[in-house]
């Protein structure tokens, strides 16, 4: 086992300084745009099992193993973090799924936030964006700070321990 392994379950600086500068101004990232059915986004796919991006064969097929929809997936090289990168092999010459209606939740999701947050980028040419509220906009009145609703956020935790309650 590499001893830097735990490492792989750690978020990006970047995707940390994200969620941090989301938090601090009380904006979430947008996702704007619309699919160009450019098919890039069925490429070079990362993966996750278990919060930790593969890194070897054993763990893929442990995670097709467990969530069959992942077989579609094949391994094609490494990153330069050492992580798998996987390619659809449900993609058609067209660059349209050929599996559309059972796709996986990843793919019919895509873009989600959590790319964002997780230090992610949209691959070039996709039709999408993220679109996030910077200090830069805040400091220099471009974009209005919100401040906290405390009423919403006290209702929020309410709920929430009445949740683990029942």
């Amino acid at each position: 086992m590499n001893p830097l392994d735990w490492l792989a379950g750690l978020d990006s600086p970047t995707g940390l300084f994200r969620r941090f500068r989301s938090r601090v101004l009380r904006r979430e990232v947008e996702v704007v745009g619309r699919c160009t059915l450019c098919g890039r986004c069925c490429r070079s796919v990362l993966l996750r099992d278990r919060g930790r991006w593969l890194r070897s064969l054993s763990q893929f097929e442990r995670l097709v193993a467990e969530a069959p929809e992942h077989a579609r997936f094949r391994p094609k090289k490494r990153n330069a973090d050492g992580y798998l990168l996987f390619d659809c092999a449900l993609l058609g010459e067209d660059n349209l799924c050929t599996d559309h209606d059972t796709r996986p939740a990843l793919c019919g999701n895509y873009p989600s936030k959590s790319l964002y947050y997780h230090g992610g980028r949209l691959p070039q040419g996709c039709g999408y964006a993220f679109r996030a509220v910077t200090f830069r906009d805040v400091l220099f009145g471009r974009r209005p700070f919100k401040p906290a609703d405390f009423s919403a956020m006290l209702r929020r935790e309410i709920e929430q321990e009445q949740d683990k309650q029942t």
